[in-house]
Parts: structure tokens; sequence; C-alpha cells
């Protein structure tokens, strides 16, 4: 090359003697010149724990000359030996460092703390943390990866103030129920709303046969798309939480939005990681119930209570317990092993970046067969395609399988919970044979159910979502984007001959699929300006958002032989009728958001959405939804400035909005219609019947909300609080009531009522020490209040989970919405105590009916004798405080982690005592060892529980409140003790990381269940704070292992 330039110079130079004798002189000098100047300078970049930093930005200051370390975090530059490089790399400080003509120039850079410059993701775009009036609450990345959390809404468990997640079971796989700050809703859906790289996900997907079949063994199950998501894909987690942040969502922001963004490629050179994690989980405990001996003695003792002969005699009290005492929960219960593998491939260079991480998760369950495995695959992708567009990719597929060996999200029946039918079945029973194998006689035992009961779900997922950015101005950009997503789900499931479901229908057998698709199109344009003091943020766009839902279910009987299972539904005597559902609808908005700054210390957001959504009628689809917020950071004041060094940031702020929500089921407008029977002759003629009344005139469900916060940074922000008051309330209730039973209608939605939530948030974190030994603790706690302000004509609206369980419960509606109490309150009878003897029974409001040792009901009308009239509230599921902690510490390459988190004030209806602790031996259940040792066996002996009887008259449709218990708890969610070890440079590994953790260790709580901290019936408003033969979460400790190259 050099000799190329020089024969074209010297070509020139030929033509003028004067320029020979410059361009020589030029060419002898400048070498010499260079040579003086500029020196190879080398070096190795790393963290203050000497960990490798690779893809580090190093620059010479003033020039464009620029290059990333390498994998094992070393630089080479040719500069000037006067020059100062620049070092910079994300999460760490900026460093300017001089050359001072040195060859060698090692540097550690320092981790940064939370700043004010640090970016908060608020939908549509980003907004500068010192810029929100808002509420909103960050979990780190760290914070997920680290501790390696097995599900989404887990890593969110006690960490962010005003965030309540309740276990709807402890299958894996399983859903949580999410709430932010309180219900809002009676009837619909009172999930947050999920979004994901900017795609608003549904949060919990309904059964395949919604509107169709309420039956279980003929739906899907509900399938909540955080459970098909791969925790380690996250990057960030921003919570929403009042109406000045989720006002840019609408009409679907009334109850939170939670925004997930999913990883980007590493900085540097192609960098590949490879996770593994082992894990061991065990059930926290099991629930004390009587042996053989005792059960046979209970029903002595109930069958003379009752004036019968005993049922077992001396000598089969002692031959029958001294050969058969089988505790069912030994036998279904398991120590259970899972794994988990992570594999990833990222990279990025000066055109963009790239990610591509495969997982493979096997999570078995502590109940035999109900067990839980997903693959996946992301490919994430940022490409600047020229210096103004800029293209990016964000996709994951996943495939599960997971199998229900006990039917316990809801499920109390015995005929299909494994759960409740090892605390409730029959010691004296065994269910193997002298064989060893399987006695099939002994039909629907808990055994039986785990093992012979195929029920499996697959489900297939899909999310994608591609854009174009285009940079017009330095100041205006655009972009356009669409995304797509699709979960699809199959359920199986074959009940054989030794199942009371299968030997009644000689074979009964399920299928049932579902398919949930939605796309999404977005056109949004964002400026940002600076001039002088005045700064502006200010997105604005189009979306629309469309989904369909297709469902299809069937069940078949009697089947020639129970060996091919569900395999071949065509073999099977009796058909069931095929059940379809097709559903779609819409959402279209136009929506816009200002941020304005005047000198970085008065603040004002205006927001508005208009949204328009075809589930509603004519006149009432469009609506508008806004909100303002308002600040003041007192500390850029000069005033403050002055006079107060140790505070960095003190800001006020402010807010009001309006949120909506339309989530009611499709063709709610309109009348429904469903398949009914007529007689002509002697023909049974099918047709059609009206199901649901039509209401033409419903509207949007309306949310206000008023926040009132402060941020405080002390110490160079080493010190983090934020404090918010906040006042809701939610008018035009979008309620399904039923209508009166002379109506040839079944139930009808209308708008009607008013709720009101309000509490206080706080949470802080701070660096306690930054030296070698590192401490950083962090907390949150919030309080608050739910009430039911208005109903309506109807002045109380009745919870949609009726419970039928035989002679005991017969049909009871255990939750309402009543003005002055809590959504979703228990509803029910109270109690004072137990007969003790025939004159507290003549004198009380059963005389003709109770005696001595029975349950003693409260008059609470005061008539005279107990009826509905009586019910009353009798309890509530919404705690009056919940609170999270958690601690970070950090020695050389030793870290160690714990999280606590809890809450006070909460009730749960414990439906296992419906069985099992009411001493009644009626359906010959096994009973508590609590309740029968405590039993009353003669006056003054208990006043808490009943004496053993085989009578249900007095039970029959009567709810007690001691079937309330307080549900309060403390648990250790979580310990993690790691270690990054320091490898040669010659293994070419940049990073290995070991580490031990242990998940749900300890729960310190008075209920008497297995959790406390459960939610058998899922997300909707009146059927919150229920246990009913409900798995509970298991213990669970890991052993994992990290490798980078």
């Amino acid at each position: 090359m050099i000799k190329h330039i020089t024969q074209l110079k010297c070509a020139r130079l030929a033509r003028s003697t004067t320029g020979l004798v410059m361009l020589l002189l030029v060419f002898l000098t400048a070498p010499a010149s260079l040579r003086a100047q500029n020196i190879p300078v080398t070096g190795t970049v790393t963290g203050m724990e000497n960990e490798v930093l690779a893809g580090v930005n190093v620059a010479v200051k003033g020039s464009q000359q620029t290059v990333n370390t390498n994998e094992t975090g070393a630089y080479t530059l040719n500069v000037p030996g006067n020059a100062v490089l620049v070092f910079t790399y994300v999460g760490y400080k900026r460093r300017e460092v001089p050359v001072n003509n040195r060859g060698r120039i090692n540097v550690q850079l320092e981790p940064t703390n939370a700043t004010l410059d640090d970016v908060v993701v608020m939908g549509y775009g980003t907004v500068r943390k010192s810029d929100v009036t808002g509420a909103v609450s960050s979990v780190k990345l760290e914070d997920v990866n680290e501790k390696r959390v097995i599900s989404v809404p887990e890593s969110l468990q006690g960490k962010i103030a005003g965030v309540n997640i309740l276990n709807n079971t402890g299958e894996p796989g399983s859903g949580m129920t999410f709430n932010i700050r309180g219900l809002t809703s009676v009837s619909g859906n009172n999930q947050p709303l999920i979004v994901i790289d900017g795609q608003p996900i549904e949060s919990s997907v309904g059964s395949a046969t919604a509107g169709m079949n309420n039956d279980w063994g003929t739906q899907v199950p509900p399938s909540d798309p955080l459970a098909s998501l791969n925790p380690s894909d996250i990057a960030s987690i921003e919570v929403l939480k009042d109406a000045s942040s989720t006002a840019i969502y609408g009409s679907r922001g009334a109850n939170g939005v939670v925004l997930i963004t999913t990883r980007s490629g590493a900085t540097g050179n192609d960098k590949i990681s490879y996770t593994t994690r082992l894990d061991r989980s065990s059930l926290p405990k099991k629930l004390g119930v009587l042996s053989s001996l005792e059960f046979m003695q209970f029903k002595n003792e109930a069958a003379v209570n009752d004036g019968k002969l005993p049922v077992y005699t001396d000598f089969q009290l002692d031959s029958i317990a001294n050969s058969v005492n089988t505790n069912w929960q030994d036998l279904v219960y398991r120590n259970a092993l899972s794994q988990d593998h992570q594999l990833s491939l990222s990279g990025r260079d000066n055109k963009g970046n790239y990610l591509i991480n495969g997982n493979f998760t096997q999570q078995n369950s502590v109940l035999n067969n109900a067990d839980y495995a997903r693959g996946g695959l992301r490919v994430n992708l940022d490409r600047n395609l020229t210096s103004k567009l800029q293209l990016s990719v964000r996709s994951y597929a996943s495939l599960a399988n997971r199998d229900y060996g006990s039917q316990s999200n809801s499920q109390g029946n015995l005929g299909s919970s494994a759960v409740m039918g090892a605390i409730a079945y029959n010691p004296l029973n065994t269910p193997y044979g002298d064989d060893g194998e399987l006695d099939e006689t002994v039909r629907n035992n808990p055994v039986v159910v785990t093992e012979q009961v195929k029920d499996r779900t697959s489900i297939r997922t899909f999310i994608a979502n591609v854009s174009l950015n285009y940079r017009i101005t330095p100041d205006l950009s655009f972009k356009a984007s669409g995304g797509v997503n699709d979960l699809y789900s199959v359920r199986n499931v074959y009940y054989p001959r030794t199942t009371f479901i299968g030997n009644r229908d000689q074979g009964s057998a399920v299928r049932a699929d579902n398919l949930n698709s939605n796309f999404l199109v977005d056109n949004i344009l964002t400026y940002k300006k600076i001039t002088g003091k005045h700064s502006i943020n200010a997105v604005g766009g189009y979306s629309y958002q469309q989904w369909s839902r297709r469902a299809t279910s069937q069940n078949s009987a009697n089947f020639p032989s129970d060996a091919l299972g569900y395999n071949n539904l065509g073999s099977a005597a009796s058909p069931g009728v095929m059940n379809t559902l097709n559903k779609a609808w819409a959402l279209q908005s136009l929506l816009a958001r200002v941020n304005y700054s005047y000198a970085s210390r008065y603040l004002l957001t205006l927001t508005g959405r208009y949204d328009g959504a075809t589930r509603l009628a004519e006149g009432n689809k469009w609506n508008l939804f806004p909100s303002i917020g308002l600040g003041w950071n007192i500390s850029n004041e000069r005033f403050f400035k002055e006079r107060v060094k140790s505070v960095s940031e003190l800001k006020i702020r402010g807010s009001y909005g309006v949120a909506g929500n339309e989530n009611i089921a499709v063709g709610a407008t309109q009348a429904t219609y469903g398949i009914g029977y007529g007689v002509i002759g002697q023909n049974i003629i099918p047709g059609y019947i009206t199901a649901d009344f039509e209401n033409p005139n419903l509207k949007w469900e309306r949310t206000e909300q008023y926040n009132i916060g402060v941020d405080l940074a002390m110490f160079k922000n080493r010190l983090n609080l934020s404090a918010d008051y906040y006042y809701k309330r939610t008018t035009d209730l979008l309620i399904n009531l039923p209508l009166p039973t002379s109506a040839t209608y079944g139930n009808y939605y209308t708008n009607v009522g008013e709720v009101m939530n309000k509490g206080f948030d706080v949470e802080g974190s701070f660096d306690v020490l930054n030296g070698p030994f590192k401490l950083n603790i962090g907390a949150n706690f919030s309080i608050m209040e739910n009430k039911v302000i208005d109903m309506g004509q109807s002045n109380i609206v009745y919870g949609g989970v009726y419970i039928n369980g035989g002679d005991i419960l017969l049909n009871q509606a255990l939750q309402v919405a009543k003005p002055g109490y809590p959504i979703s309150s228990f509803w029910g009878y109270k109690t004072e105590g137990i007969y003790q003897t025939p004159e507290e029974v003549a004198a009380g409001p059963e005389a003709t009916t109770a005696k001595p040792g029975d349950i003693r009901f409260v008059d609470f009308n005061g008539d005279g004798k107990i009826s509905d009239e009586d019910k009353t509230v009798i309890g509530k599921p919404n705690p009056d405080y919940t609170f999270g902690f958690n601690a970070d510490m950090s020695y050389r390459r030793f870290t160690f982690s714990f999280s606590l988190l809890g809450s006070e004030g909460n009730q749960i209806i414990n439906l296992t005592r419906w069985l099992v602790g009411a001493n009644n031996s009626n359906g010959n259940y096994n009973q508590l060892q609590e309740t029968y040792y405590g039993r009353w066996t003669g006056p003054g002996t208990s006043n808490v529980y009943p004496k053993a009887t085989s009578a249900t008259a007095r039970l029959s449709r009567r709810f007690p409140d001691w079937m309330v218990e307080d549900a309060s708890f403390l648990r250790l969610q979580n310990v993690t003790l790691g270690y990054r070890f320091k490898l040669p440079k010659s293994m070419k590994v940049n990073g290995l990381r070991v580490y031990l953790s242990g998940t749900n260790l300890l729960t310190l709580t008075n209920y008497s269940g297995y959790d406390p901290n459960i939610n058998a019936f899922g997300h909707f408003g009146l059927m919150s704070g229920i246990d009913y033969g409900t798995l509970p979460q298991s213990r669970t400790v890991s052993a994992g292992l990290e490798l980078t190259f």
C-alpha cells in the first residue's frame, strides 16, 4: 500500500522540483514524528473483585479511536503518550486514566449505584428516573438470575411494596394470583396487565370450555403464560402501580401493569454460557391424622354418642389395628428430583447484538406423577440496518407437558384429589395386595388416583415481536412493530375402572383443546428534546390488538378395556357430545404521553389513551382514560443543595388518573344460547334455549386513582427510600348477576356498585458496607384496605364458588361482596363454642335439634331460630399488611443472600376441615388428630371442637366460622450461597460460579393446613382465600453451576 502511494506521488513530483523537495521532507520527517508521539498501550480491565470484564469500551479522549476488551479483559491501542483513556461499561462507573507514556495500564472499574440518570421502562418508551412522577418499582436482573428462581412471579414475591402474590397450588407449572394494590373487580379478572417486550399478554388464559360446561373433567385447566416464560431470559421487571404510570395502557391498567424486558446480547465478543441446576424437593409438613386404632375408637365413640352399638368389637380393635395402619400421605408424597439447563450464545458489535438462549426444565412434584417439563428457545436480535434504521426482534417458543397427579387446584372431591384423599382416606385400607401389586378392588384410593389416572396437558407457546425504528431527526423517531402470541393447550384424561368415575362409566376419557391467539400492531412516534432548562420526552401513536379463542372438548365412556386409555376414543361405546367454542374480540387505541421537566426541578406528566373495545355495546365502545402527574425535585433547588449535602435526591410527586376494565365475556351485550331439550310426544328433541340475558347498555368499569409519593436518596445514593399513599375508587362495576328463578335466562352482566382501595407503600434499600465486604439490604411494607361501598339494589353479590361436599356441606356460596366489607368476604354462621349441658341447649335457638357436644350457632338476627337469615361476614382473605426483606452480602469471591416475606391479618377458609376436622364419622373419613383429641367428651372438656357423631343434619348447609383460620405467616423464602472461581487464562473459561440455594425453607404460621399462602380458585374477586385439597409449595434445596466462555 505504502509502495503504491509512493509511486503515485513520485510521478507527480517529476513535474516540479519544488514539489519533490517538499514531499521528501514530509516523507522523511513524518515517521520520525509519529514514532516520537505514539506508543503501544496494553492492559487488562477487571471489576473490584478482579473478575474479567469483556467488552469494555476503551476510547482515546478527544478522538474517534476506540476498542473493546476481549474475552480475557485485555485491550491494545496505539496512542499518543500524553493521551487520556476513557473506560466505559454498562453497570460500572466511567473512568478516565492518563497514559503518561506508560506501555501497560491495568484498570479496575467500580459498579455504579442507582443514580438519578437511570432510565425506567414506562410503556412505549423510557423515562429518566429523576423525571418519573408515578409509582414505579423495579427488580434488577441479578435479583432474578442470581438466585435462579423457578418462575417469574416467584422472583417478585416479597420484593415490591403493594404487590401481593399467592400460589394457586404447589403443582409445578401452575399459575399464581397476582394482585397490585387491592381488588377492584367483583366478577372480573383482578390480575395486572403483563407486557413482555412491548407485547401485552393475557395474564391467565381461562379454561377451554368457558361458557359451555363447568365440569372440571371436561376442561383444559387455565394456563398462565408466565409459567412458560424462562426467568433466565429476563433483563428487568418494572411494576407500574398508579394511574400516572398505567394510564398509557388505558382500559387495561386498572389492576396495574407489569413490564418485562428480556435480555439483549452481551457487550463485546461472542460469549457462551451454560448453567445447570439440580433440585431436591420435599413436603414441608404432613398433617397429623388418626391411626387405625384411633380411627376405630373414633367410629365407636360416634356410634355410641348417637345411641347406637359400637362399630368394632374389642377383638377387631386388637387384630385389625395391629395388622393395617396406612398413612396415605406416606404413599402419595415423595422426595422429588428436578433439573434445569440453560445454554446461551450472545454477542455485540458496532452494528448490533444478538442473544440465543435454549432451556430445558424438568420439575418433578412432591406428589407422585404430578410433574412438569418445559423446553424453550429464545432468539433476540438488534441490528442497525443503516445509520438511521434499526431492526429489533424478540421471539420465544416453548413446549411444556404438565401432568395432574392430583387435580388439586380447586378439587376437594375424593374421587379426583389425591391431596384430599391422602388426608381423609380410611387408614384401615391398603392399596396393595398380598403379592405387593396394586389391589384394583380398593377403588379410588389416593394411590390409584396418582398412579393410574392419566391426565396430561401439553402447552405450546409462541411469542414474537418485530419492530423497525427510524430516526427521522436527532430528536424524533418512528417505531413500527408487529407481534403475535399463540398459546395452544391440549388435555387428555383417562379414568380407569379402579377409580370411582371409571368404575361408574366403565372407563371414562376426556379430550379438550384450547387455541388462544392474538396479534398486535403498534405505530409510535417518540420525541426527545433538551433546550436550555427545558426537557421534553413525548410519545404518541396508534395500537391495535386482536384476540381469538377456539376450543373443543369431548368426553367418552364405556370402553372395552383400560389398556389404551385416552389413545382410542373411537372404541368408546358411549361417545359424548362435542362441545365447541369460538370467540374473537379486539381493542384499538390512540395514545400519548408527555414528560416535561424544567431545570430538572419541576416535573409534569400528561397521559391519555382513547380505547375502543368490541366487547362492549354500541355507543359505549370508546372511552378516554387520562392522567396527570406532578413532581418537584427539591434536591435540585439551590437553597437545598447549599444546606443539605447528604441528600442527593428528594422528590415529592402526585398523580391522578382514570383507568378502565372491560374484561367481560365476549357477547355479554347480547343474548347467548345453549343446548336444551324438549319433549314432543314420546320423543326428546334437542334445541336451543336462551342461556344469558342481553344487556346492550354495558359500559366500562371505571377506576380513579390518586397517589402522593416521596423519593429520597442519601449518602451518595447508598440509601434509597420511596413512600406512597394511594386511594382508588372503582365505579360501574361489571357484575354477573343471576336473574329470578322464574326467568328463562340464567345470568346477565350489568354495571352496578362501587369499590374502594386505599393504602400506604414504602420500600427502600441501603448499601450498608461497600468495601471488600459488601452488604446491601432491602425492605418493603404495605398497608391496604379494601371495601365495597355500594352494590346497587341487590345490596349483596354472592360468590362464584359453590361447594358440594355430600351430606356435610351442600351448595353454599362461601364469599360475598357486601357494602362495608372487603370483596370476597367470607359468608357464614358465627358460633359460640360448644353446647355443654342440656340446660344450655334448652335455652338456645335449637332446643329441639341440638344436643350437648354440638356446635353452638349464633342467632344473629334474634328471631329465636337458626336459618339463612343468620348468616353474616365471618372473615376476609385480604391481609392488613404485607412485608418483605432481603439481604445480599459478598466477600471477595463469596456471595450470600436471603429473603423473607410475610403477611398479617389475612384469613383462609380451610375446607379440608369439612371432611376431616368436624369429628363426623358419616362419610367414613379419617380425622385430624388436633380436632379428635380436642373434641368435646363431656361438660367442660372442650369449647372448641364438637363431639364425635355420625349425624349431619345440623351441619348441612351451614358454613361456620371455625372453618376460617388466621393465615398470617412469615416465610424464609430463599437462601443462596455462591462462590466464583478465579481460573487461569489457559483454561479459556471466563467465569465459573457454583452455588447452593434453598427455597421455602421455613414458615412460621398458626394455620393448621399445609400452606397459608394458597389461593385454590385463582384470580377472580369472589373466589379468594380458599384451601380445598390444595397441594402446598414444596421445600426445595438446589445446587447449581454457571460457566461462561
